[in-house]
């Protein structure tokens, strides 16, 4: 899906995604990535994409995201209750929805002036 939203160059904007791939910022992503409002995109490789573990957010926790979009790709799949709390002790809103509802929510959270993070799933098996 594409999106016709206004971008600055001062963050950090999802252009568009498939199942297969991310446009962040006009560079074309096909791994799972980290996304930060300020400037963090970086590949994400996940020790079990479908399950991930609490070290697997440091790179995005030191950004210090009032709250982080997990996208799951095509599926909602929910994280373990190891990651679940370990967001909650850290106070950092977690969101879990499909990729593609990510990356809009995303674009809408950074277009209203949120500190928001994402960490997206592609559903390439890597």
């Amino acid at each position: 899906m594409n999106f016709s939203q206004d971008t600055s160059e001062e963050t950090t904007n999802i252009h568009s995604y498939t199942e297969d791939y991310l446009v962040v910022n006009g560079t074309k992503f096909d791994c799972h990535c980290l996304i930060h409002k300020d400037g963090l995109i970086q590949p994400w490789a996940p020790a079990l994409p479908n399950s991930p573990e609490p070290a697997d957010f440091d790179a995005i926790i030191a950004c210090e995201p009032e709250v982080i979009l997990l996208g799951t790709g095509t599926k909602l799949t929910f994280p373990p209750k190891e990651v679940r709390q370990f967001f909650l002790r850290n106070n950092i809103g977690l969101e879990v929805m499909d990729t593609g509802a990510a990356c809009r929510t995303y674009n809408i959270l950074l277009a209203e002036g949120r500190n928001v993070a994402a960490a997206i799933l592609l559903n390439r098996n890597y």
